[in-house]
């Protein structure tokens, strides 16, 4: 099973209603989680792979963390990679893509987690940032026959950070206040939607570019369990 309850819906949480919006990774095996530091995407990036791990049998998470912060409960496992490491984690999680590619008929749930991918880009000279966007690219348009699936997390959703085509194919969810820019950007379609005002760890998620939802991510009421699973995902 690949569908997830992550989110709750947050008008029907204000109302005292717990009603949460799934995350189909068969049907949108991709995620981007857009936000200004501070809006809650690491929180929601931690849920969404701990649930995972929870979840889905034998799935495996590579965690490739520029900011080299908040992922430091799970330093010295295997398939956590920080800073300058991050582009070696992302060529070990490609080169497993490839083999599933080119026949190893090994279908195991595996999730890519990137976090900050535009500082990530920015600090890599012009051909090793090409070369990353052409990794991300080609999973973004192969990976859910080989049941290879990502989070990409950045700050702004700049076209520049994806190959062309890209960032059409992966769902969002957009926490806290977009800018008009930002709205025009993600949610062109529905911005009569998006007038609604969110704070730290509230937003917008878009599915399948097709449903729109206001969306809150939910308190995590034990924050050593929900680590316990990554560290699990990641070494496996």
């Amino acid at each position: 099973m690949t569908k997830l309850n992550v989110v709750l819906d947050k008008r029907l949480s204000e109302k005292g209603v717990l009603f949460y919006h799934t995350i189909n990774f068969d049907k949108s095996p991709h995620l981007m989680t857009v936000g200004a530091s501070g809006s809650g995407k690491s929180y929601l990036n931690k849920l969404i792979a701990a649930r995972c791990v929870l979840k889905i049998h034998n799935s495996k998470i590579t965690i490739l963390d520029f900011k080299a912060d908040d992922y430091s409960f799970a330093r010295g496992s295997s398939r956590l990679f920080e800073f300058n490491t991050v582009k070696l984690g992302l060529e070990l999680a490609y080169q497993e893509f490839t083999d599933r590619l080119h026949g190893n008929h090994d279908r195991s749930f595996r999730l890519i987690v990137i976090e900050e991918l535009g500082s990530m880009l920015a600090y890599y000279d012009k051909k090793e940032s090409e070369a990353i966007k052409s990794m991300i690219g080609n999973m973004i348009f192969m990976g859910r026959a080989l049941n290879f699936h990502l989070v990409l997390s950045t700050q702004r959703p700049d076209s520049n950070l994806f190959n062309a085509g890209v960032r059409d194919s992966i769902s969002t969810i957009a926490l806290g206040n977009l800018s008009k820019e930002g709205k025009k950007m993600l949610f062109s379609e529905f911005e009569e939607m998006t007038d609604e005002k969110h704070g730290q760890g509230s937003g917008f998620m878009l599915i399948g570019g097709a449903k729109l939802f206001s969306i809150k991510v939910p308190l995590i009421r034990n924050v050593k369990k929900l680590e316990d699973y990554i560290r699990i995902g990641l070494d496996r």
